[in-house]
């Protein structure tokens, strides 16, 4: 008897023991923090699936698993999905479930190996700062042996400390903060060349020795913004190198010049600006004519509302206008009853749907375009003596009854291009 019930202990133990090895596994469990209000908690990894709960900032859940762009999460004794995007996880959990971090993108400044090379000097910065700025004061750092850890662009404590030791190097008081002073010693002679020593000014002693250019807007890049700033820098408006780039800092010289001279300061190198900086070298300077079609930027040169000039090819005559509607081409009326005369004398003393060759001046600069001068439609200008709107029209612009480009307005175009203002 006991030896049948020590069996049956035995086996009883054996049991359990082997029991042990078919429950499954606990599944691992991180938790993570929803980052942004109105998150949707779903029932299935993708967004057009229903949701259970609307989840906001700082909410805990419990994550299981990753499923495409989501993580699997159990909240409120639930499971469902919410994508990775609006949770913070923790490393180890990507590290389980096989999520790898993005890499961290390189330092443009990384393989710079001098401080001349690093460019303009940064602005002073202090912790807190983050941005280019900082990671080229870092950069900086690291060349003079200052700086031991990498380039995140974000001024915290080892920056802090890596400026107190070059501070300390060069006897400053060690505040930790990159002021100007602490700039100009770290950074040496790395500041924008003279007109004299500046490459891009090579050969250039007088205003007289440069190209007039045509005029240039911001975003502008190439040789007439080449010689705008050869220009501004022999006037000393413009400090910076040559770079051909119209940026901020020409922007600014232009506004510079244009404040200094009574011009309207928008920082746009129009024909007034040109003529005022090169003086009587651009006595003979006339306006490029542009040829811009109608359907890929031409609609929108001249805004709704807007005053401009136009000066009829064949009289040389010029007159005002205000742009009032039009989609397949710009529909405008004369702005005076000075300008409908004017308008009514290049016809000849009687209006007509002849096309005419014209060209127009917005913004300083000069368009190719073709014009009727038949009022006709609707107006919005009721003193100016012209009863309606013409039309003008620019390259590829189409008429609005047929809805098709006009070949004789086309024609006009071409010899408007050929001329000048």
């Amino acid at each position: 008897m006991k030896t049948a019930h020590r069996v049956a202990s035995t086996l009883l133990a054996a049991l359990l023991f082997l029991s042990l090895f078919t429950l499954p596994a606990q599944a691992a469990s991180y938790t993570g923090t929803v980052n942004k209000d109105k998150v949707f908690f779903r029932s299935k990894p993708n967004t057009s699936s229903v949701y259970y709960a609307v989840l906001k900032k700082g909410t805990k859940v419990s994550i299981t698993g990753i499923s495409g762009n989501f993580y699997k999460v159990e909240y409120d004794k639930q499971s469902g999905y919410i994508m990775k995007s609006l949770v913070n996880a923790p490393s180890a959990a990507k590290k389980e479930f096989g999520e790898k971090d993005k890499p961290k993108a390189a330092s443009k400044y990384e393989n710079i190996r001098r401080i001349s090379d690093l460019g303009k000097l940064p602005r002073a910065t202090r912790r807190g700062s983050y941005g280019d700025d900082v990671e080229k004061l870092q950069r900086a750092l690291q060349i003079k042996g200052f700086l031991k850890g990498g380039l995140d662009g974000k001024y915290g404590n080892g920056t802090a400390d890596a400026v107190r030791r070059f501070q300390k190097s060069v006897k400053l008081k060690e505040t930790g903060r990159a002021d100007k002073e602490t700039i100009n010693l770290l950074f040496g002679k790395a500041k924008a060349a003279s007109a004299k020593d500046d490459p891009g000014m090579k050969g250039i002693t007088s205003i007289s020795k440069i190209e007039v250019p045509n005029t240039s807007n911001p975003g502008n890049y190439g040789r007439h913004v080449k010689a705008l700033q050869q220009a501004l820098k022999l006037r000393g408006y413009y400090k910076e190198d040559i770079n051909s780039r119209y940026d901020k800092e020409t922007v600014e010289a232009v506004k510079r010049f244009q404040k200094s001279r009574g011009l309207t300061s928008d920082g746009i190198a129009g024909n007034n600006t040109i003529k005022k900086l090169f003086g009587k070298n651009a006595a003979n300077y006339t306006i490029p004519t542009n040829k811009v079609d109608w359907f890929k930027g031409g609609k929108n040169v001249i805004p709704q509302w807007s005053s401009f000039v136009v000066k009829d090819v064949a009289t040389g005559l010029t007159f005002s206008v205000r742009r009032w509607s039009g989609y397949n081409h710009m529909d405008v009326e004369p702005l005076t009853k000075s300008d409908a005369a004017t308008l009514k004398k290049i016809a000849g003393g009687s209006y007509s749907w002849a096309r005419r060759a014209i060209l127009i001046k917005y913004n300083g600069k000069v368009y190719a375009a073709s014009m009727n001068t038949m009022p006709h439609g609707e107006q919005s200008i009721r003193n100016n003596e012209y009863p309606g709107h013409f039309c003008i029209h620019f390259p590829n612009s189409k008429t609005h009854g047929t809805n098709r480009v006009d070949s004789s307005h086309q024609s006009a175009v071409r010899r408007a291009s050929g001329s000048d203002w």
